[in-house]
């Protein structure tokens, strides 16, 4: 005999007193979902807990609707939606919605390597976050809370579409797809990976037109690894959100309790609904001034703001690390060189200055900028270390400068004997005894590449 909801639902969260009798379509029979297989594992701390964990007596709990929801219908049906508006001047953290206005995308495609945020203005994006009943995808999995914020008139405004029952999900995913549409592009944290899959699946399966083909998408949780990695407990939005934007969060409810208070609300019991609301506010504020750091990454490092803070030098220095490769990447080597150097002299690490002076040379030749520089940074290279990257600049010097060949060919050659049968120490022992022999070319400028 098949389990009522009401069953399936006491059941899942471990009640033993029998709970209010709700009659819900079969439909959503599966709320719970298994986390999908390859999610970060700060990710997957937002799991529903246990039901003994669960605040049920928390005095912030309420009874009924949230507060502040407005209904209009649409051809599919009623639409249930909170709408929340913000000056321009509000700060969330230390960081005023206003300067959102002027951040433009060339930032982010360096960043993320995508050439359609090239032209992505944050003052015409929608910012997307969204509250579900689980972590996988699939008929079962419900978005009861669509949060989207864009700035309206002089005004940051911030819609949170409400699901008060599962017959009115067809409209209200309509309602979404045309505000999402509506924008120039988004903004999420983490969504490519799992907010917009969970709203796409469930508007095809609803037969709405997704409307995310077509918009240049930012999802702020790659950058923020690609630039702070390794330098803070996790990249999770709250840590990234603190540490950058300096936003505190005062007794916010985590999202591993957002579903059980939206079973709480269908099954008219006492629910926190209210605080699911408020987390979802700050998550889209936080996208905003997240968005607005993140944009003015180009700045050189700013270490006046904290004087000599070893996190805030090593957090700097990390940023100059990752904006120099990604300048290696796009082949923007002016740039590269320049955050080389930054990065260089930043680094807390003998080695990690030594791949950066390498970077800036590499750089400098293929920018055809000039030699001077290029040389002085491989022979710190080739004079500070015994290892295969100072036999490498003792290659390149033997290569470049005629007059101090024989010196440079000497110092690779005992490198190359230390090192021995070391990951690529042969190939660079073989060029050298090739250079020696007259057999490889020797340089006497610097290669000439295209950029």
């Amino acid at each position: 005999m098949s389990e009522s909801f009401g069953e399936r639902l006491r059941r899942l969260r471990k009640e033993t007193a029998p709970a209010q009798e709700l009659h819900v379509e079969p439909e959503i029979a599966d709320e719970i979902a298994l986390p999908r297989p390859g999610l970060p594992a700060w990710f997957l701390g937002r799991e529903p807990r246990a039901a003994t964990e669960l605040p049920r007596h928390d005095p912030r709990a309420t009874v009924g609707d949230p507060t502040g929801l407005e209904d209009h219908t649409t051809a599919l049906g009623p639409v249930c939606a909170r709408t929340t508006r913000f000056a321009v001047a509000h700060e969330h953290g230390r960081i005023a919605l206003a300067r959102a206005t002027g951040t433009l995308g060339d930032v982010f495609t360096v960043l993320t390597g995508d050439e359609r945020l090239a032209s992505l203005e944050l003052a015409r994006v929608v910012f997307l976050d969204i509250e579900t009943t689980g972590l996988s995808g699939g008929a079962g999995t419900k978005a009861f809370l669509v949060g989207l914020g864009s700035f309206v008139d002089g005004q940051f405004e911030l819609w949170q579409g409400f699901l008060r029952g599962p017959e009115d999900e067809r409209a209200l995913l309509a309602e979404c797809a045309d505000r999402i549409a509506a924008g120039s592009g988004l903004v999420s944290f983490f969504g490519k990976s799992f907010d917009r899959h969970r709203l796409e699946d469930k508007m095809r399966l609803h037969g709405v037109r997704p409307p995310f083909e077509d918009l240049p998408h930012l999802d702020l949780y790659h950058p923020c690894r690609r630039l702070y990695g390794g330098r803070f407990v996790d990249t999770r939005l709250a840590t990234m959100e603190r540490e950058l934007c300096g936003v505190e969060r005062d007794r916010d409810l985590p999202g591993a309790f957002a579903p059980a208070a939206w079973y709480d609300f269908l099954a008219r019991r006492p629910h926190l609904l209210e605080e699911v609301f408020r987390h979802n506010r700050d998550d889209v504020l936080s996208l905003v001034t997240l968005g607005v750091e993140l944009g003015e990454s180009l700045v050189p490092p700013r270490l006046a703001r904290g004087g000599l803070d070893t996190g805030l030098v090593a957090r700097e220095a990390g940023r100059a690390a990752a904006l120099a490769r990604s300048f290696e990447k796009l082949r923007r080597w002016s740039e590269c060189a320049s955050w080389s150097v930054h990065a260089e002299r930043l680094c807390d690490s003998a080695s990690g200055a030594r791949e950066f002076l390498l970077l800036r040379a590499k750089a400098l030749e293929r920018a055809e900028a000039s030699a001077e520089e290029r040389l002085a940074c491989l022979r710190r290279v080739a004079g500070e270390a015994d290892d295969l990257d100072a036999a490498k600049a003792a290659l390149e010097l033997a290569l470049a400068l005629e007059s101090e060949r024989a010196v440079w060919i000497a110092r690779a050659v005992d490198l190359c004997r230390r090192l021995g049968d070391g990951p690529g120490a042969r190939t660079v022992a073989s060029r050298v005894g090739r250079l020696a022999a007259g057999v490889l070319r020797p340089r006497t400028r610097v290669r000439r590449r295209a950029p």
